[in-house]
């Protein structure tokens, strides 16, 4: 009487020969990456230093996507020229300088200065400390170098005429009469209008110091799309580091085999 033998199913021993053939070799990497990193140090220390440079590539991307970055195209903003008149003194100006300051730009060029007023944030303090009142009137002409200006117009004087508004909120309106070139071409704070008639007169010469502090509307910041493209390309960038990672990783598994005597087998 013939039996037939069952069927032999060889697929699991395929599958257990092939899972210790793969140990095998990791665990032989492995090996390798180890005697790597005691005999080669330098080139231990370069791998960890692209795989950080890699990590933090990622990191700055992920912010940039999610924060708001100020463009560093724009050397010049509004916030950058009132941040340069802080700690100045403005002084009430005696009847010359009056006259000189709010007087209509006739003896200038009109085709090289611009007279603009703006709603700033500007606040003034006497040294004990004591606010100016509503309605001061303080000037100051400086030259575009003293502010940190650059150009071929930066050594022409900048005529600036303040009145204080508002002393409790910190609001008063900057008249400035420069050449045009030296003026922010970025987004400008609300204009203004001054009035004569808004005009408080000191009988004597008072100095007050200036302060400012930044206002972040007027900060020229990257638009969403060059977000995007400075994102997009800081992780092409960090995907070939990690790439250059993992070729260091298989040439020092490839050329460092395992050593066989019994001080450096694994």
């Amino acid at each position: 009487m013939n039996q037939e033998l069952p069927g032999l199913n060889l697929t699991p021993a395929l599958n257990s020969q092939g899972a210790l053939g793969l140990i095998m070799v990791i665990c032989s990497l492995l090996g390798s990456l180890r005697v790597c990193l005691e005999r080669h140090p330098p080139l231990v220390t370069f791998f960890f230093c692209l795989l950080s440079l890699a990590v933090a590539f990622v990191g700055f991307a992920a912010y940039i996507q999610s924060h708001d970055v100020q463009n560093p195209d724009v050397k010049k903003d509004w916030n950058t020229l009132l941040k340069s008149l802080a700690h100045l003194m403005f002084c009430t100006p005696n009847t010359t300088q009056e006259n000189a300051l709010t007087s209509s730009p006739s003896t200038i060029t009109a085709a090289t200065r611009t007279t603009i007023s703006v709603t700033v944030g500007l606040t003034f303090v006497l040294h004990n400390g004591t606010d100016p009142p509503n309605g001061t009137l303080l000037g100051l002409t400086v030259s575009g170098e003293k502010l940190g200006l650059k150009g071929p117009d930066a050594q022409e004087s900048i005529h600036l005429l303040v009145i204080i508004m508002n002393s409790i909120s910190h609001e008063s309106c900057l008249s400035i009469t420069a050449p045009s070139s030296l003026l922010p071409t970025t987004r400008q704070p609300p204009t203004c209008v001054i009035e004569e008639q808004d005009m408080h007169q000191e009988e004597t010469r008072i100095c007050y110091q200036s302060h400012y502090q930044a206002n972040p509307a007027l900060s020229s910041m990257l638009d969403q799309a060059d977000r995007a493209l400075c994102s997009q390309r800081l992780l092409m960038t960090s995907a070939f580091l990690l790439c250059l990672c993992v070729m260091i990783c298989c040439a020092a598994g490839l050329c460092y085999p395992n050593p066989r005597d019994k001080w450096g087998q694994i």
